[in-house]
């Protein structure tokens, strides 16, 4: 069923049935893509290797938007992901950056999604604790801590595995919007 109209969706699965769609949709001809990584369990008499996925409850398929309704109502699938009554094709190359990852033999580890210019908090390290927003300059990420009563910021250089994303009720109102736009953070 594969054929150059077919983009790549990722379909939301129920709780641990990655194997068992992906399974299923292959076998109904969909070329489909279950990203596992190999990853260490420690039990209190051994150690062993699995394979687990590299987004738990999603699997990825490419499929014609006409095949949505076939490919939900495969035993497994919860949904593919949309946004409202848009369907949500994955950029290819993204698709491709990830199936090379997957394959590459490589330790992947799973990482927040961080976006230049979103709120963090230091979740380790020195600073443990401290919220500021996170910027990229010259290729190396910077904490930006704002005093917004003076107006004035302070950065300093940071790893971005030291970050999480801060979840605030409203991330950034109007009033604080309008201020990043005007370059005072």
């Amino acid at each position: 069923m594969s054929s150059d109209a077919n983009k790549w969706y990722a379909i939301r699965v129920r709780s641990r049935c990655e194997k068992l769609a992906a399974t299923d949709l292959t076998n109904r001809g969909y070329e489909v893509f279950a990203a596992v990584i190999p990853q260490r369990r420690v039990w209190a008499d051994r150690v062993r290797i699995i394979e687990a996925p590299l987004f738990p409850g999603y699997i990825f398929g490419k499929f014609s938007p006409a095949a949505r309704t076939a490919v939900e109502s495969v035993p497994g699938v919860a949904t593919v992901v949309r946004f409202g009554k848009s369907d949500a094709p994955i950029d290819a190359r993204e698709m491709e950056s990830i199936r090379h990852l997957a394959k590459s033999g490589l330790e992947v580890k799973r990482s927040p999604f961080l976006r230049v210019g979103s709120r963090v908090r230091v979740h380790s390290g020195p600073l443990k604790g401290t919220q500021g927003l996170l910027v990229e300059v010259k290729n190396h990420y910077q904490l930006v801590v704002s005093v917004t009563i003076l107006q004035r910021s302070v950065s300093v250089e940071i790893d971005e595995v030291m970050v999480e994303p801060l979840r605030e009720p409203n991330d950034m109102p109007a009033v604080k919007a309008a201020g990043a736009a005007a370059g005072q953070v």
